[in-house]
């Protein structure tokens, strides 16, 4: 299974275009994933995030299976499905922003595409940088074996001497 990774300069230009750069286009396979993309509204405040066709009901799924209904789930609902639009991207891994989508993020001119695994997020560029602020040359690495494990380290594990 291959992975959208990598962080990546781009400029959306004044008709909303924005090229995929090929790391990210080599990861679509049309006979598994389909033709097409999906723009949606990001995980985080102004942020964009693109998925393959069948990333895209992957996630409509786990959303339908994994959170309650309510009030709430109808206001999402709502908003994620009326405002995800359908893309195709040229030869060039040129695509069309939609344009309300554009607006609501409120994106500038220049940003990074983020491979998040399963998708590709569109970051205004000042914003992933306060969103990654890990002091690499202080104390802040991340703490890895905790994330790769997905569980917490356990109080009472000794380092191996």
């Amino acid at each position: 299974m291959k992975f959208f990774t990598g962080q990546y300069d781009r400029s959306i230009d004044a008709k909303n275009r924005i090229q995929l750069p090929s790391q990210l286009r080599a990861v679509v396979d049309e006979t598994r994933d389909g033709s097409g993309l999906v723009v949606t509204l990001g995980e985080h405040r102004g942020t964009l995030s693109i998925f393959t066709e069948r990333g895209f009901e992957e996630l409509a799924v786990r959303v339908e299976t994994e959170f309650e209904s309510g009030p709430e789930w109808l206001r999402f609902e709502l908003q994620f499905y009326a405002l995800a639009s359908r893309v195709e991207a040229d030869k060039q891994g040129r695509l069309v922003l939609p344009d309300p989508l554009v607006k609501k993020s409120r994106l500038a001119e220049e940003v990074y595409l983020v491979g998040r695994k399963d998708r590709i997020d569109i970051w205004d560029r000042a914003d992933l940088d306060r969103a990654l602020g890990i002091d690499w040359e202080g104390d802040q690495w991340p703490d890895w074996p905790r994330y790769v494990r997905r569980r917490p380290a356990s109080p009472q594990a000794s380092p191996k001497e």
